[in-house]
């Protein structure tokens, strides 16, 4: 009898345990506006694992404006060696995505352009980020 009084209680406290653990991944919100689809994907900002582009990215021209940037929290980096390289919208095709802000290694002599946007008679034209002598 004493064994059950004690044994229910931390069968549901192991379980709530494991049900918490099991939240981690990533997070995609979406909401519409009257403009076009936005598409949220909420993850951490990790050191770049990708090689960033040397040299500017062919234009790409969106009849869409972008949304307002979101608010980041800038991690403290990892070394002086690290730039933080700002998250911004990107446009997939078909909708705008969010891609987060990242540490990415400095290159001696070069310089990070970040990505922009440039409004031409009523087009949107997206250049994306790139590493520039």
């Amino acid at each position: 009898m004493n064994l059950m009084k004690f044994a229910v209680p931390a069968v549901a406290c192991v379980a709530s345990a494991l049900m918490i653990g099991c939240g981690g991944g990533e997070v995609r919100v979406q909401e519409t506006t009257p403009r076009a689809q936005v598409v949220v994907a909420a993850q951490p900002a990790p050191v770049a694992t990708v090689v960033e582009q040397e040299g500017p990215p062919a234009p790409v021209e969106v009849k869409v404006a972008p949304p307002p940037e979101q608010v980041e929290v800038v991690p403290v980096a990892p070394s002086a060696e690290f730039i933080w390289i700002k998250g911004h919208w990107r446009w997939n095709g078909a909708t705008w995505i969010w891609i987060n802000g990242h540490y990415a290694k400095r290159r001696v002599g070069w310089h990070w352009v970040p990505p922009h946007y440039e409004a031409r008679a009523g087009i949107w034209i997206f250049i994306g980020g790139h590493w520039a002598r």
